[in-house]
Parts: structure tokens; C-alpha cells; sequence
């Protein structure tokens, strides 16, 4: 019940979330203008560092200049000893207007 509660209250205040910067060289002004623009998802990692190295490479690939990671779980899958992590990630990429205006 009370993560319930404290879901519905954060649709009300939302928090600030700092991402995890894979560009270098980013100027201030950049870093403060980064908006958040997609989202994807990992479903195979069976390490926090795996999970982490899959979101890079796909934050660079996709051309964002930083990511967060949200939801992330664990379970066995069938038989299997190894635990598989998921989780969703949001891509943010600058925005040109706000950074260079």
C-alpha cells in the first residue's frame, strides 16, 4: 500500500532525475538542456554491470548524450541457476534550442 501512495504522490511531484552522461565534453548549458526522448528496455543481462554496459551502447548508438535506469528486476528464469536482470531505461538527448539560443 504505501508504494502504491508514494506512486500516485510522485505523479505529483515529480523528482529530479540526473542522467548518467555517456557524452564527454558537454558544455553546462548542454547538460542543463537534456530532455528525455525515448525509452528502452534490457531483458538478458545477468549482472548491474552487464545491465549497465548493454544501456551504454545503446544510449551511444541511438545518439543520446546520457541515460537513467529505472525498474529493474531480477528473476530466475525456468530451471536456470543464473539470475536475469530487466530494466528500462530513459534516453536524453540535448536540446539545441534551449542549449545554443
Amino acid at each position: 500500500m504505501k508504494n502504491l501512495v508514494n506512486d500516485i504522490i510522485s505523479i505529483f511531484y515529480p523528482k529530479t532525475v540526473t542522467p548518467v552522461l555517456v557524452r564527454t565534453g558537454l558544455s553546462h548549458r548542454e547538460i542543463a538542456s537534456l530532455q528525455a526522448v525515448g525509452v528502452t528496455t534490457v531483458s538478458w543481462a545477468t549482472s548491474m554491470e552487464e545491465l549497465n554496459n548493454a544501456f551504454v551502447k545503446k544510449a551511444l548508438d541511438a545518439g543520446a548524450a546520457g541515460y537513467h535506469i529505472t525498474n529493474v528486476e531480477s528473476h530466475k528464469p525456468g530451471k536456470e541457476d543464473q539470475h536475469v536482470m530487466a530494466a528500462t531505461a530513459t534516453f536524453y538527448h540535448i536540446n539545441h534550442k534551449a542549449a545554443y539560443d
